[in-house]
């Protein structure tokens, strides 16, 4: 901050801590919220079970003394079932279809026992979504919501992929719901997620696609010409999730060129399942089981379809592909590929495969996960990085944990560096050494 007195030079986010202060002020969040008009005029969805009566109305009776009239459809009665009508299109008239529907509509008052009206709104969407994880838990039970030790054991929900939208709009109405639920003891958590990842979006040749600009993309016509596995694979490899892409039908040839040749993959394998790899191989294959494993856990799609890539590349240069690395393969494979994954999976079982003979549980998609083993995943040796007045001249080939002694020996005693050095006339006068990275000769 500047001009601000005794502030000047604080940051900003100290600077709103401490003006608070001086100024006797208190901290607070303040939501941009009006109040929520839960009620829809349409066919479509939960009805509220409510009943108003005209007697009591006049008589200023009620459930609750603010609310003379009204009244709650009784527990017994519950739940209100949308009933079926034929014409369920709205009339202009600003009343819901239901009020048309006299079977529906007329019912007794709960309280005087007189003829009454049914409240024929229904709840908006938005309300009904908010606390569908609960219902999921339960759905056959007809006495109540969902079960207090189901809750307790499945939720709350471990994560929440939406747009960005939702942070402000579903993301709030549920803490909404949860927070009352909470209140009312009804579970034992006041938050529904544990973590929220908002999704990018999907735009096509640059643009948000939209009907006017005429560049929806209609994913039938991609499914049937390359398969749901394809699709799947391009969407998740084109961008980091929390980004979106754009979409374009040249990446999804080349999507199609690598399931491709995954499918040929079973054309090298080796006669029986003795074979193994060679060190180097066996290290990139552990290596990419604890990626791609990472990589899944922490949303990174692209990242994970990388290093199948690089792994596929590894694989096609073995004369004789050994049984155990084509297992391991198609298993990491799977949750981007299913279909074809399953496929060879059983291919692969028939020949006498881990999972020999052909049941229904022996799906590659009930196999447990991959396991490396940390010791095969250890580089020996690493890329260091030379330096001379913090411009790179040279990347030399060392041992990992060399000691800053032998790093500049090896330094001095190569071309590129020595030309730099010879240049500028000098010898080193100080040296930055950081271990198994890089080594900064200052001159």
């Amino acid at each position: 901050m500047i001009n601000s007195a005794k502030f000047n030079g604080t940051n900003s986010e100290k600077a709103k801590i401490e003006i608070t202060k001086f100024a006797g002020g208190d901290r607070k969040i303040n939501y941009r919220l009006r109040d929520w008009l839960i009620s829809r005029q349409r066919y479509w969805g939960p009805p509220i079970p409510m009943i108003f009566c005209d007697f009591c109305h006049k008589s200023g009776k009620g459930e609750r003394k603010e609310m003379p009239g009204w009244h709650s459809v009784p527990e017994k009665n519950l739940p209100v079932k949308l009933p079926f009508i034929k014409d369920y299109r709205p009339q202009g008239t600003g009343e819901s279809p239901l009020a048309k529907e006299r079977k529906f509509s007329k019912a007794r008052c709960p309280m005087c026992k007189n003829w009454a009206r049914r409240e024929t709104d229904v709840s908006d969407t938005f309300l009904d979504s908010t606390w569908y994880f609960f219902r999921y838990l339960d759905t056959k039970n007809k006495n109540k919501p969902f079960d207090k030790q189901s809750a307790k054991k499945w939720l709350p929900v471990n994560m929440y992929i939406g747009g960005a939208e939702h942070s402000v709009l579903h993301l709030l109405y549920s803490r909404f719901i949860t927070k009352a639920f909470f209140d009312w003891k009804i579970i034992n958590f006041d938050e529904p997620f544990k973590k929220f990842r908002a999704h990018g979006l999907i735009i096509k040749d640059g643009a948000k696609m939209s009907k006017s600009k005429g560049n929806i993309v209609n994913p039938d016509g991609y499914f049937k010409d390359f398969g749901a596995d394809v699709m799947r694979i391009y969407l998740a490899f084109m961008a980091p999730l929390e980004q979106g892409g754009d979409f374009r039908d040249q990446g999804i040839s080349g999507i199609d060129r690598f399931l491709v040749r995954v499918g040929k993959l079973k054309a090298k394998l080796a006669k029986t399942s003795k074979e193994g790899l060679s060190e180097n191989s066996e290290k990139l294959l552990h290596k990419s089981i604890k990626k791609i494993g990472e990589d899944i856990e922490n949303l990174h799609y692209n990242t994970a379809i990388s290093q199948l890539m690089i792994l596929l590349s590894e694989l096609e240069k073995l004369a004789s592909l050994p049984w155990h690395s084509y297992d391991i393969f198609l298993k990491l494979l799977a949750p981007f590929a299913p279909y074809l994954s399953e496929e060879l999976w059983q291919e692969f079982s028939a020949k006498g495969g881990p999972a020999s003979g052909w049941k229904k549980q022996n799906s590659i998609h009930l196999e447990p996960w991959p396991k490396f083993d940390p010791k095969k995943i250890k580089d020996e040796r690493f890329k260091l990085i030379i330096q001379v007045n913090g411009k790179v001249r040279a990347v030399l080939d060392a041992t990992i944990g060399i000691s800053e002694k032998a790093a500049l020996e090896m330094a001095m005693e190569d071309e590129s560096v020595k030309k730099y050095i010879s240049s500028l006339a000098g010898s080193p006068k100080k040296t930055i050494f950081v271990p198994d990275k890089l080594l900064n000769l200052v001159i």
